[in-house]
């Protein structure tokens, strides 16, 4: 590194790591379920950090079709808006309490407005536009996991505290098919997500909550 790079990097880039750090670290207090769990929400920095665990291990293990290292970070960044938005209840957006629209448009004011002072905020934006377009693989297989993370924490500690009298069984689905399609056909993803659903519904069944499906 030159002399006019490392004073570059010591005078710009550093400081915007760490302001760029300290913001993300807000994550880490932003809440999830909040309509539809009375407790044990996690937290979106919690969902971030076991989405991109669930990437590393099942694109490494079912050796997907993948760029999984790309994956991993657009995982790491697919909800950074949320820091100034708030984390907004998919089960409100299926009853349609949220406006799609607006609040696509609210995510993209924030992210803006949380990169816009930092140097390297274009390489940031691009990974998250990347997610939110929709268009690659691995976005794709981001998209489908973050529906089945959101399904594994109801299952392991969300169902004797949901709200709702109805679950929404088939929310992961779109996802998945979405990412099969583009890997021309990967069963084991919908495997997996099956097998996660077969115990949530169980559990609901208990619980008197109606399991619906046909209806998003």
């Amino acid at each position: 590194m030159n002399t006019s790079n490392f004073i570059y990097h010591m005078s710009v880039v550093i400081p915007d790591i760490l302001t760029f750090l300290h913001r993300a670290n807000e994550l880490k207090t932003v809440m999830r379920y909040k309509s539809s769990l009375r407790e044990r929400g996690d937290t979106v920095a919690d969902h971030s950090w076991r989405l991109t665990l669930m990437i590393l291990v099942i694109g490494t293990e079912l050796d997907i079709p993948l760029n999984v290292e790309h994956a991993m970070k657009l995982a790491l960044l697919h909800d950074l808006a949320e820091l100034k938005t708030d984390d907004v209840d998919a089960y409100d957006v299926i009853k349609e309490n949220v406006s799609r629209t607006e609040k696509q448009k609210n995510e993209l004011a924030a992210m803006h407005d949380i990169l816009g002072d930092i140097s390297f905020g274009d390489t940031i934006f691009a990974w998250w536009q990347e997610y939110e377009d929709q268009k690659t693989t691995e976005a794709k297989f981001v998209k489908a996991l973050d529906r089945i993370e959101g399904f594994l924490h109801l299952d392991e500690t969300g169902t004797e505290v949901y709200v709702p009298e109805e679950f929404h069984g088939d929310y992961a689905d779109a996802a998945v098919k979405a990412f099969d399609d583009a890997v021309h056909h990967f069963p084991p993803l919908a495997g997996l997500l099956g097998m996660i659903k077969k115990e949530l519904k169980n559990k609901f069944d208990a619980l008197g909550v109606e399991w619906v499906e046909g209806k998003i």
